[in-house]
């Protein structure tokens, strides 16, 4: 995550609220015998009226395979992502990657290290990705279900850079011999879409990512995009002005569509959801999410309070804005790591932060179950949730929050695989 973003209205604490656990009505058998409650009921029924019947029936049935399947996607299909932070690429001094090795490294975090992760003679962790080990993160991700993954863009002058530490996750991917595996879109930050005009080049890299086969796109063809808005960055880009952001954004949007795409969906993370619907509308976003959820830096609690705090927090979305909503789900926030060994670049004051204050992880079946309510969430709100799009935080978040990739502690992902029934409802052929 970006530095020092615990300091910005993402994590206002929310008042708790009472939660009530919603379910849904589980398919039985005796369901089965509703196709056709016509002949059930008349079970003395005479050939001919039976053959009626059944002409009725194979036409009705008929007539539904001749629907659009489209139209089904766009209510029934969730579509689950993870944000991806890749600081597990380098260990160059002042690198966000060199930051999380050093929070890493004492031995009661190195259950929580990526995979790639290895240890020296002296017991010190390093970071040791390749294009092979990115690959098993490729494979694991399809073979649960999840969607896509959404990369935190870093860069330089106002535009993207994937020459940065921070996108060769990005590089590896794209890359990748089987880059089909695994859709990505990006998460666009107020320092990559250029400044107060001049924004040309910062959006035409940005929309060169739109043309590759496997980028994210909603049921009708539009690029997936979200927008990490940090207040802080606003007057050095953008003159302090939303409305000059809001013209990258246009600019952007002309860009996709001069040349025979559609529109991006872009989708403004930030927090709480009074400010993002106004932030949203001043800059034209077409939906509204948070990059994470939590109580805080200072206090603790289960994970169940935490779903019930998320679930309420979706809730607060719908009454907030006049857009489209994207649930967030979390996997937890223990940020203990960081708070331990603070990021050379955090200016944060930690006196006034309790260390040991955090939010348990997910066990496999907490996580699945709140896969499952942000599903029946969209289910329930189809006009606010046109999409089905749902966000996961994170992929791998190791030191801050918490991360669904296979870790040293746990190399089978087993929050992911226990999840994968709800992540792949709906994937084309049932792989």
């Amino acid at each position: 995550m970006p530095p020092n973003v615990e300091q910005t209205p993402a994590l206002r604490v929310l008042a708790p609220h009472i939660y009530e656990e919603r379910t849904a009505a589980a398919w039985t058998s005796s369901e089965e015998n509703e196709w056709c409650p016509a002949i059930r009921s008349q079970p003395q029924m005479s050939a001919i009226s039976y053959l009626s019947a059944r002409r009725s029936l194979l036409r009705g049935l008929l007539a539904s395979l001749l629907l659009p399947i489209r139209s089904y996607a766009r209510t029934r299909c969730p579509i689950f992502g993870a944000i991806r932070w890749d600081a597990q690429y380098c260990d160059t001094s002042g690198e966000p990657c060199f930051e999380e090795e050093k929070a890493l490294s004492p031995q009661r975090w190195h259950f929580r290290a990526p995979l790639h992760s290895r240890l020296t003679d002296s017991e010190t962790l390093q970071f040791h990705a390749t294009e092979a080990s990115f690959d098993q993160e490729i494979q694991v991700a399809h073979a649960a279900g999840l969607g896509y993954w959404a990369y935190l863009a870093y860069g330089s002058d106002g535009k993207l850079d994937l020459a940065h530490s921070m996108m060769q996750g990005l590089t590896y991917h794209r890359r990748s011999g089987i880059a089909d595996q695994m859709n990505y879109c990006l998460i666009a930050t107020l320092d990559t879409l250029g400044r107060a005009n001049r924004f040309d080049e910062a959006t035409k890299r940005i929309h060169g990512l739109f043309s590759d086969h496997n980028y994210q796109r909603t049921q009708d063809g539009r690029p997936l995009l979200f927008l990490y808005y940090l207040d802080a960055l606003l007057p050095s880009y953008w003159n302090g002005s939303l409305a000059e952001l809001g013209k990258s954004l246009s600019h952007l949007r002309n860009q996709a569509t001069s040349s025979g795409g559609r529109p991006p969906y872009i989708v403004l993370l930030h927090t709480p959801p009074a400010t993002a619907e106004t932030i949203r509308k001043q800059i034209g976003a077409d939906a509204v999410s948070a990059y994470g959820i939590n109580f805080g830096p200072n206090r603790s609690g289960t994970y169940l309070e935490l779903q019930r705090h998320v679930e309420q927090y979706w809730e607060d979305e719908l009454a907030h804005t006049s857009g489209s909503v994207v649930p967030t789900v979390m996997v937890g926030w223990d940020s203990r790591p960081r708070k331990e060994t603070p990021p050379a670049n955090d200016k944060r004051d930690y006196t006034r932060i309790d260390k040991s204050a955090h939010v348990a992880t997910a066990t496999p079946s907490e996580f699945s179950f709140a896969c499952r309510q942000a599903s029946r969430f969209m289910s329930n709100h189809p006009d606010r949730c046109p999409y089905q799009i749902a966000l996961i935080y994170s992929w791998n978040e190791y030191s801050e929050g918490g991360a669904l990739a296979p870790t040293l502690g746990d190399p089978s992902a087993s929050m992911l695989r226990t999840a994968s029934e709800v992540l792949k409802a709906c994937r084309a052929g049932g792989d």
